[in-house]
């Protein structure tokens, strides 16, 4: 019985384990490194100088994204952020023709960009939500212009 007992406890805590870690809050430093990292992808593309996007505009975007986020973010921000960022990498890897890209990077990107939502004032520091709004920003301008272009599966 005693068994069956620590089985349980053990089971119940485990459970409750996944959804502590989601809400996690932003620290400071792991907030300025997403914002950071979540700017740089954004500027991929430059909405005051449009021009035809390359393979090659998406390729440096998210290289080292993995590194960094176990190095500075895991367990220090909330999930969705994590996601967010790499949700967006693997449309723009996609769209890079790199291995393990997303193939239907359009519906890959509009995903990520729907966890951007999360990014608001009352609950993201401020250095957040303007990260998100720049890449929904230019999220909304690749994904007109891949639609536009019928590059919405590679």
């Amino acid at each position: 019985m005693r068994k069956y007992h620590l089985t349980g406890l053990l089971a119940a805590s485990l459970l409750a384990a996944p959804a502590q870690a989601g809400d996690t809050a932003f620290t400071q430093d792991s907030a300025a490194t997403w914002s950071v990292r979540t700017i740089r992808m954004a500027h991929v593309v430059d909405l005051a100088n449009p021009r035809q996007l390359t393979k090659n505009d998406f390729k440096m975007a998210c290289d080292g994204l993995t590194g960094e986020q176990m190095k500075h973010e895991y367990g220090k921000e909330p999930r969705w952020a994590l996601s967010a960022q790499l949700t967006i990498c693997s449309a723009f890897d996609g769209w890079a023709g790199k291995f393990q890209g997303s193939k239907s990077p359009c519906k890959t990107l509009e995903k990520g960009l729907k966890d951007l939502d999360h990014a608001t004032a009352d609950a993201a520091p401020p250095e957040v939500v303007a990260a998100a709004q720049a890449m929904r920003a230019t999220g909304e301008h690749i994904l007109l212009a891949s639609k536009e272009a019928n590059a919405c599966k590679v």
